[in-house]
């Protein structure tokens, strides 16, 4: 998830950094002080922007577009969780392109060279997918409570999951525009150059915007996802106590899968975690910022706005690196897209047939059990399959037969 008000607190510092309080208004003398022009024009510090904004950059991009790859690739990830995730992943690919590489542009150049309607497109672009982070995030997280919670509710459908993405891109972009509309590109003399300034009608709509994005981009949802994945943890707790299922076989069934619904949360709770973490510096940049204008004049404000800025754009990196790590259905797919990112080792799980992930995901180097249905009755007597692996000829066979009770 790529983060939360950040951006819709006002867009990152599209005018140069030289005419930029936070709020996207000239400082009262229409420049930085010059401790912080000094702090910034230092080679070496310009020098680890760059490097950490491009390891962002293609980290980002290229981690997101391999999550939108393997589920679009393959219909058995196409679950509803995991299309989530995939709109996730183009909000993230979306910041990545746009976010990214203008804000520390445009403050290293001292100037906005990239027109008027870039100026107004990529701040109200960076609000949008900030809301759609958010909001898909607090979607998946409603999503598991009802499927864990309540489980004999019927689960959401595909197509209602796609509407509800729709939906969100609408909202999206209609909470975003006056990021679009209170946006001007404007000749500076001072600097020889334009400068991309947002420019509200009055100081106290801009206060109200800020105010509002952070109710309802990061309070709101960060509330209702702590509840949902709070009351999730506590079901799956009280399930694992319980005895469940009356056979050995039946229990360590019920017990398998409630380790992966773990698992699985485990993994979202990580995701909004480090999206709180990582937008947090930001937006309490933005809002004091827009309280206390006299804070541009720091000397270190620059440094400290870029580091909170490099924050926030770097949780467009760690989902992938999450589902690689956390998910084992994330993990194969991977693999088999991306084989020289992993080790050449043989691993377990790796079967494959024609390109496609195997059913089975346990294969051992003798003759070995990896597949075994649980029984059924027929006639009196108990059916039973099973899936063995030959090494010699490296082959799997399913084999069927009917003990007596």
């Amino acid at each position: 998830m790529s983060g939360t008000v950040g951006a819709s607190f006002g867009s990152t510092p599209l005018s140069s950094p030289d005419n930029y309080t936070g709020t996207g208004e000239p400082t009262p003398n229409g420049n930085w002080s010059s401790g912080a022009d000094d702090v910034m024009k230092e080679p070496w510090l310009r020098g680890v922007l760059v490097l950490l904004y491009s390891v962002i950059f293609l980290l980002g991009v290229s981690g997101n577009a391999l999550v939108v790859y393997v589920v679009i690739r393959n219909k058995t990830m196409q679950s509803i969780t995991n299309i989530f995730i995939t709109n996730l992943a183009i909000s993230d690919i979306m910041m990545c392109l746009l976010a990214v590489p203008f804000t520390p542009l445009s403050g290293l150049l001292n100037s906005w060279v990239f027109g008027e309607a870039l100026c107004h497109i990529v701040p109200m672009t960076l609000g949008v997918s900030v809301h759609v982070s958010t909001l898909t995030s607090t979607a998946i997280a409603i999503d598991r409570y009802f499927v864990i919670v309540h489980p004999f509710k019927p689960r959401m459908k595909t197509f209602v999951c796609l509407l509800l993405i729709v939906a969100i891109w609408i909202v999206s972009v209609s909470i975003s525009l006056p990021l679009a509309i209170y946006q001007k590109l404007e000749w500076e003399p001072e600097i020889d150059g334009y400068q991309c300034l947002e420019s509200w009608p009055k100081t106290t709509a801009r206060q109200f915007f800020t105010v509002t994005s952070l109710i309802m981009q990061y309070i709101v949802p960060c509330s209702i996802i702590t509840f949902c994945y709070t009351k999730v943890s506590l079901v799956l707790r009280t399930r694992a106590r319980t005895k469940i299922g009356c056979g050995s076989k039946s229990r360590e069934r019920d017990e398998l899968e409630i380790r992966r619904k773990r698992r699985t949360n485990r993994m979202l709770i990580a995701m909004v975690s480090i999206f709180i973490c990582c937008w947090l510096p930001l937006n309490v940049t933005h809002l004091t910022l827009d309280y206390n204008k006299a804070a541009a004049n720091w000397k270190y404000f620059l440094l400290v706005f870029f580091a909170a800025h490099v924050i926030a754009m770097s949780s467009t990196v760690y989902n992938p690196f999450l589902y690689a790590w956390m998910n084992e259905n994330f993990k194969k797919e991977f693999k088999l897209v991306v084989p020289c990112l992993f080790s050449r080792r043989r691993h377990r799980g790796s079967c494959t047939m024609n390109g496609t992930p195997s059913q089975y995901t346990t294969v051992e180097t003798q003759n070995t059990l990896v597949n075994r249905s649980p029984p059924k009755e027929r006639n009196g007597c108990t059916s039973e399959s099973k899936a063995i692996y030959e090494a010699d000829v490296d082959k799997v066979q399913l084999k069927i037969g009917a003990e007596d009770d």
